[in-house]
């Protein structure tokens, strides 16, 4: 038996609940779906992987969180389906859960590290139709069942004209009623799925961004240190802008954009960090004006000046008077 679609999960946690679910609504659409749970015989288990991937045209792989962490060990079963599709060139389709977040590339094992560039799509309980209608969209089987229903069409098609035509020629003709066409303005179609994505990317990277930014007990016991590299507070002002870039789409969009990743309490972390990363960074340039060493602060203000948002820009323009005079 060829299958189309292979679904690869972990049995622990919610991922086996949404891979029943997605090979149940498949297999109601026609496809024919591997699930481990159902179609493992009495041969040998290995075999009958290999076999089912090495048929299927796409690989469902659902991400719930932790999914990836045991795929360090060589000889994880998920490590290893996820390895075969990739040799086998199949169309890897990631389903992620809430709470999932992808792992940077070099924390996952060599034959693993393309996942980070491969689309995931958002799975949640409360819209699980349009999560599932995404999903469907973007899988190889899909496409080839759209291409034989038009070619189906293509023979129907001509039948359906000529019937048409005949019952058009056989009604009774009414005389033409002069009529006053008034076009209604075109609305602007939005492409919901796209700005859903857009958004999954920003409150990403938001979030990432903000995981990889020491907390502030750090950056107060190394300050020298931090404030020597400038990265971590560029990184900071990115992630910022990452949340008001997904805030943005969320505002115009409400309620259709599902927020899996808490776009508004990373940029209260982000807020709360840049905060602590300012107040020390003004306190030492304080020190060094009241110590007589101000001409020794100029590092510090560079980097107030990245942290700064508009409200604390008389605040730098009365440090830098003294650290830069005329």
């Amino acid at each position: 038996m060829a299958y189309d679609i292979f679904i690869s999960y972990r049995r622990k946690g919610a991922g086996a609940g949404v891979a029943g679910e997605l090979q149940s609504k498949l297999e109601n659409l026609g496809y024919k779906v591997f699930l481990d749970v159902d179609k493992i015989g009495s041969g040998q288990f290995p075999d009958q992987i290999k076999h089912a991937i090495e048929e299927c045209k796409d690989f469902l792989l659902v991400l719930s969180p932790g999914t990836l962490d045991r795929c360090v060990d060589e000889e994880d079963w998920v490590r290893r389906e996820i390895t075969m599709a990739m040799e086998f060139g199949k169309n890897i389709v990631g389903v992620g859960l809430q709470g999932f977040v992808m792992p940077e590339a070099e924390a996952l094992p060599a034959p693993l590290q393309s996942l980070t560039t491969r689309q995931v799509f958002v799975w949640t309980h409360e819209y699980r139709a349009a999560s599932f209608e995404k999903i469907a969209e973007n899988l190889v089987s899909t496409k080839m069942k759209k291409k034989k229903n038009r070619q189906t069409m293509f023979f129907v098609l001509p039948v359906l004209l000529v019937l048409a035509l005949v019952v058009v020629l056989l009604l009774p003709k009414k005389p033409a009623e002069e009529k006053v066409s008034i076009e209604e303005p075109k609305k602007e179609e939005v492409n919901l799925y796209v700005e859903t994505q857009k958004f999954d990317f920003h409150a990403n990277k938001a979030k990432k961004l903000l995981q990889t930014l020491p907390d502030a007990n750090t950056f107060k016991k190394d300050f020298v240190l931090l404030v020597s590299n400038r990265k971590h507070f560029e990184q900071l002002m990115e992630g910022l802008a990452e949340c008001d870039s997904a805030l943005m789409l969320k505002g115009k969009y409400g309620n259709q954009i599902v927020d899996t990743y808490g776009v508004e309490a990373t940029k209260k972390s982000l807020l709360e960090l840049r905060q602590s990363y300012f107040d020390a960074i003004i306190s030492d340039i304080d020190t060094m004006i009241k110590e007589g060493g101000a001409m020794f602060a100029t590092q510090d203000l560079e980097m107030a000046k990245i942290l700064a948002l508009p409200e604390d820009k008389s605040l730098l323009d009365s440090k830098e008077a003294v650290i830069r005079p005329n």
